[in-house]
Formats: structure tokens, sequence, C-alpha cells
């Protein structure tokens, strides 16, 4: 099994394909990949494609601000935007619940939900409301999930299994097999999957074909092939025509196409900023 030297950082490409001024910063620690921010210009519809994740989304506009905790879709979406807007969002690991929510996962797919309803304390909000700075809404954001982190149970039990899962999907790749699932944790496979759908909402299969198709994304993004049967042999994929069919079931478009639009509206350089804590 093949193991990450630099963990994946779950994208959502076409919010930066969509947006005015897409900046982000790489943190992964704490659960947290990456912090980003963006601005909308009018009523704006984002593709969203499935990523295993978690965001809170920071919405700010002439009237205030409101605050949602959104889960991942399980294919490719659109996401409605009213009015002009700036967007800052925490994108948590896969599978990662983020402390101080009052939810499970599998209660967050493919739903955009008020922050005020799902979080024990409402301090994170109101001192959210009032930062216009993108690294300012970063350290408040930081200095009050840390007292969420703090109020955490260790995992245990059912989440302890479907955390290890989580990890080794995670750091394969995507590319182990249940059964290796079961060789490793030492329960069978239909109780990794039971448990696993139980606290996900979606089986561990599903789980590796979303990290798979988010290692291609960054392998697009970033990489420097346009040979797809390269690309989709290098990810694990048994054939290319497997590979076509995943990804377009999640992106909307075929490899080629996808990377044909990267390229020709920048995106690299649309990414503003890329840098690690």
């Amino acid at each position: 099994m093949r193991q990450n030297q630099d963990k994946l950082k779950p994208a959502q490409p076409f919010f930066v394909l969509g947006s005015i001024d897409f900046k982000q910063e790489v943190y992964l620690k704490q659960g947290i990949s990456h912090f980003y921010t963006f601005k909308l210009s009018g009523d704006t519809d984002l593709i969203t494609v499935p990523d295993g994740c978690i965001d809170l989304l920071f919405e700010y506009d002439e009237y205030g601000m409101k605050a949602y905790a959104c889960g991942t879709v399980l294919k490719c979406a659109k996401m409605h935007w009213e009015g002009s807007r700036e967007i800052f969002g925490v994108r948590f690991m896969p599978g990662y619940l983020p402390a101080g929510l009052k939810t499970v996962l599998k209660d967050l797919i493919e739903k955009r939900i008020l922050l005020y309803d799902i979080i024990e304390n409402a301090d994170i909000i109101n001192k959210m409301s009032s930062e216009s700075d993108f690294y300012q809404r970063i350290r408040v954001f930081l200095e009050e999930y840390v007292k969420f982190e703090h109020k955490m149970e260790k995992p245990y039990g059912k989440m302890e299994l479907c955390m290890s899962v989580k990890d080794m999907v995670y750091n394969s790749d995507g590319t182990i097999k249940v059964h290796e699932l079961s060789e490793r944790t030492g329960y069978t496979e239909r109780y990794i999957n039971k448990v696993f759908v139980e606290m996900m909402g979606f089986s561990p299969k599903t789980f590796c074909k979303i990290i798979q198709f988010q290692k291609a994304l960054e392998v697009l993004n970033y990489g420097t092939t346009d040979k797809m049967t390269k690309v989709a042999v290098d990810l694990g994929y048994y054939d290319q025509a497997k590979f076509i069919k995943d990804f377009k079931e999640y992106a909307g478009i075929t490899p080629n196409r996808y990377l044909k639009k990267i390229q020709n509206e920048n995106y690299r350089i649309r990414v503003n900023r890329i840098v690690r804590f």
C-alpha cells in the first residue's frame, strides 16, 4: 500500500474557477485541511464535488454574517449562493467531525445547516461575525475552536474503528481494499461496512472512491502529465475506462475536459496563495 509523503488536500476546484479572489492557507493540523476565502459578485451556482469533508462556512454580506456546516456531496452537484458576498471557509480532513458539533457525519451529507443549530457554544460565531481580515479570521477561529477540542472525548469502540479505517483509506490514497481493512483491523468486512455506514452514512468503498477521485484532482491540478492512461494507472485504477467513468460521475466532466478547463482558466494562478503554517 502506497503511503502519502505529503497529505492530500481535498479540493473544490469549481469554487476556485467560479469565484473572485480565491485564497487559501494549508494547515493540516487539528483535523483541519485548510482555510480559504473567496468573493461572489452576484447570484452564483458553484459546482460542488465529493470530498468526504465537512466545511464550516462563514458568509459575509451587507446584512451581516451567517455560518453554516456543510457536509460532503456524494456526486457532482450545484450549490446556490444569492447576492454579492464574501466567504470564509474551514475545510476539515475527509471523514473528520469538527469538535463542538452536536451531530454526526452522516446527518450532514449533502446538507448545509445553520451552525447555530448544531454547535455547542455560539461564541465562535459571534466573534467571527466582526472580523474582516482573512488572517484575523483564521486566528479568531483557532482561538475559539481549541476550546471545543479540550472538551472532546477520546474515540473508543465504533468511533475508534471508524477513525482507524478512515486513516488507512486516506493513507492509501483510496486504493486499499475492504478485505485489507479486515485483515488489518481484525474485524469482518461485514462489520466494518456496518459500522462505517452507521457513522459516516456511506460505505468504506465509497470513501475509497472519493479519496481516489480527490487524488486524481490533485494530480490533474498540479501534475505535469496529460496522458490519462498513465494517470489512471498511477492512481490505482484497473483501467482507463473505469477512471473516466468514476471521474465524470464526481466532477460532471471527463478528466480530459477537466484538464483543458483548468488550463484554459488558469487554475494554478487563481489559487492565490498556498502556504503551510
